[in-house]
């Protein structure tokens, strides 16, 4: 047999759970017909006043998006530095080229603004 009995059990877990759940959820939940309270738009449970469409600015986005980016570096770098005693010499030179890397990419963003909060 070219699949083994256990990812062929896997796969069927994997299809039958997503397509039940939905299935559930749609038989359990509130059935709606029109424009109700669940198209309306809330903040913290509070019905908005006003318009809703506001324009976003993008300096908000960009300024998360390098947030999670070098968040998602020091998540990379807590491992090594709890091993920096234990590795090889060659492995730590790597692991301070990647940290150069990140610190021109901080450069290269306060260069460019993406870190003033206006």
């Amino acid at each position: 047999m070219l699949i083994s009995r256990t990812i062929l059990i896997y796969l069927a877990l994997g299809l039958i759970i997503p397509f039940s759940m939905e299935r559930i959820g749609g038989l359990l939940r509130e059935k709606t017909t029109g424009r109700g309270a669940s198209e309306e738009s809330y903040e913290s449970g509070i019905k908005a006043e006003g318009d809703t469409w506001m324009p976003q600015y993008l300096r908000y986005y960009i300024y998360a998006l390098v947030f999670v980016l070098f968040d998602a570096e020091t998540a990379v770098l807590f491992p090594w530095a709890d091993a920096f005693h234990k590795i090889p010499p060659l492995l730590g030179i790597q692991a301070m080229v990647f940290i150069v890397l990140l610190l021109f990419g901080l450069l290269y963003a306060w260069k460019k603004g993406a870190l003033k909060w206006e």
